[in-house]
This record gives C-alpha cells, sequence and structure tokens, in this order.
C-alpha cells in the first residue's frame, strides 16, 4: 500500500505541474487559470513531489530512488497519454487519484 501512495503522489505532483500551464488547463476546464490558481498547482505539486520521494526513500532505503524515478516516469506516461488523446477524463482521473491517495493514506496511517 505504501508504494500506491508514492505513485499516487507522484501522479498528482505532475498533474497538477500540467493543470498550472495555461494549455493543459485550458483543455480540461474550457477556461484560463488565473495566476492565483497557477501558483497553488505549483506549490501543491511541489510538495507532492517531494513527499513522494521522502517516501520512496524512508520506505525502501537505497532502492527508494530507483522506485521514485520508476514511479515518475509512468506517471508522466499516463499523463502524456490522458492530455493527448482525453483530456476531457483528467478530471475524472485526478478524483480517482485523489480517492486513492486519501484510501491508501487512511490505510497507512490505521495500520
Amino acid at each position: 500500500m505504501n508504494e500506491l501512495l508514492q505513485f499516487s503522489l507522484c501522479l498528482l505532483a505532475f498533474n497538477c505541474f500540467a493543470l498550472a500551464k495555461f494549455n493543459h488547463y485550458r483543455d480540461v476546464f474550457k477556461n484560463r487559470p488565473t495566476q492565483k490558481q497557477s501558483q497553488r498547482f505549483i506549490i501543491a505539486a511541489w510538495i507532492s513531489i517531494l513527499l513522494s520521494l521522502v517516501l520512496s526513500v524512508a520506505q525502501n532505503n537505497g532502492y527508494g530512488a530507483l522506485l521514485f524515478c520508476g514511479y515518475m516516469a509512468l506517471s508522466l506516461l499516463i499523463l502524456m497519454i490522458f492530455y493527448s488523446f482525453k483530456a476531457s477524463w483528467v478530471k475524472i482521473m485526478s478524483a480517482v487519484n485523489i480517492t486513492v491517495l486519501m484510501l491508501s493514506g487512511l490505510f497507512l496511517s490505521v495500520f
């Protein structure tokens, strides 16, 4: 379950980085992001990606950085496919990702 949390954080981070950009935000939400929204997306992305890196290294010691690189690559691949072909599905994918993130975080805190 820790791996799912780390991957979900990585996916959330790169999705936030993408949504901070004008073109991607317009493709998904059909309007222009404000400067404040873009800044919030970037801050959330940095926090999420750093948290993913810290969790990966803390849980897996030396292999954590390698796993983190794999999570980044897979996250970027998934987002590239969504934004290239089905940008309208990004909202659904984001909602599912946040739900998985919350459930895996809750599971991690309980056990």
